[in-house]
């Protein structure tokens, strides 16, 4: 993943896909490694509730591709 993708969160399980509100697009703005067990971390930015978040990449799939 790079700067530009766009990005949803995927789905862990089931259950949760059922539990869970409506996945929100979002934009990545950043990479850095981060935590205790280094791993990528991603910057996104969710332009319909105008909050930007941290997130492990493993935990998002790229929608679109940017340039």
């Amino acid at each position: 993943m790079k700067v530009g993708d766009l990005v949803k969160r995927k789905t862990i399980s089931p259950w949760r896909k059922k539990t869970s509100r409506r996945r929100e697009l979002g934009l990545v703005l950043s990479t850095q490694e981060a935590g205790w067990s280094a791993h990528v971390c991603l910057t996104v930015f969710y332009p319909e509730s105008g909050k930007t978040y941290d997130i492990a990449q493993s935990l998002v799939e790229v929608i679109s591709e940017g340039r």
